[in-house]
């Protein structure tokens, strides 16, 4: 898509539905001025190289909901996180087809998207004993997560507008499964990077299956977890009730067989993984995000403490290059 193309058509979105002008003060009239105000900014930042198309700016303006300055930290900390030292550039590094850690991935029932609720909320399923810590490493479990599942849905507007749902089932979960997130420093980089860098909305994190191993495992995520996403910390225990309470209206349609729900079975849905990877929007999406590269020595002063904020919100207002002033252009 080339760079000013007016993508605001709500393609795959019902037309009629009125959370992102509520919820994400998106005034369809104003869309596009906002795209370039943000554009303006990335093409005047030194240190950056991103795509600059609309569909690629406009997520993080839903994200942001809208806010120049919030936008810019974001678009910021996105590329930072993925192809600077001062973030985790391993993570994003291309998998190999014949990646032994990526076949295997594919087979588990680890970040499976069930569908949409009727709210237009995704939900997205990990089952936390299918990662098992002696077949392969902690890291290329994270890599195979972001590249093959996360990259795929920041790209679709359902999500971009309504959000995400993670629903985590412990079912089967023991002591070696909690061991990789006891790890303070890995926490830190994964909760810097679903926080702050993904333009993701969390709508909800639903515990299910816990264990008293969840309690231990709260104490550590808690302090490093923002207000906001505690306060959307769903626990249900056992209780097949509370979770479809939890996932929200149409659970019966979303949740599989082996959750209590009437969505095809589990094995079908984890196959889905891969042909979705697979699928030529995907690859596409993939080689546009390959091409983002930060030069750390071309910095400005005024983005050196993005990623070491704990909120977003708390970004100074203040920008380097273009700053990112609103302007209403003729849309006519």
């Amino acid at each position: 898509m080339s760079e000013g193309e007016n993508v605001y058509n709500y393609e795959g979105v019902d037309p009629k539905d009125k959370k992102a002008q509520k919820e994400l003060h998106e005034n369809p009239d104003q869309v596009r001025a906002h795209i370039a105000s943000l554009r303006r900014w990335v093409t005047s930042a030194p240190h950056l190289t991103c795509p600059t198309d609309d569909t690629f700016l406009l997520r993080f303006l839903r994200t942001a909901k809208f806010d120049q300055s919030r936008a810019q930290q974001l678009v910021d900390n996105f590329c930072t996180v993925r192809s600077s030292p001062r973030g985790s550039p391993e993570w994003f590094e291309p998998l190999r087809p014949d990646l032994p850690a990526l076949e295997h991935y594919f087979t588990l029932p680890l970040g499976v998207l069930l569908g949409f609720n009727d709210d237009g909320e995704a939900v997205l399923y990990f089952l936390l004993s299918a990662y098992e810590p002696d077949v392969f490493p902690f890291e290329d479990f994270i890599r195979c997560m972001i590249r093959s599942s996360a990259e795929r849905l920041l790209s679709d507007q359902r999500l971009q507008i309504n959000g995400v749902r993670m629903l985590v089932d412990y079912r089967g979960a023991g002591q070696r499964h909690y061991r990789p997130w006891e790890d303070p420093k890995l926490l830190v980089r994964v909760l810097r990077l679903w926080q702050d860098a993904l333009p993701m909305r969390n709508k909800a994190i639903i515990h299910y299956n816990e264990s008293h191993m969840v309690d231990l495992l709260m104490k550590i995520f808690l302090p490093f977890l923002k207000e906001k996403v505690r306060r959307r910390i769903i626990r249900c225990g056992a209780n097949s009730s509370k979770l479809k309470q939890a996932v929200g209206p149409g659970a019966d349609r979303l949740l599989p067989p082996e959750l209590g729900g009437q969505n095809r079975p589990m094995a079908e849905l984890i196959a889905d993984k891969a042909r979705q990877y697979n699928s030529e929007s995907a690859k596409q999406e993939r080689r546009r995000l390959d091409q983002i590269r930060v030069d750390e020595a071309l910095r400005p002063a005024a983005t050196k403490n993005y990623l070491k904020s704990t909120e977003i919100d708390s970004t100074d207002s203040t920008s380097m290059g273009l700053t990112g002033t609103f302007t209403k252009l003729d849309v006519s």
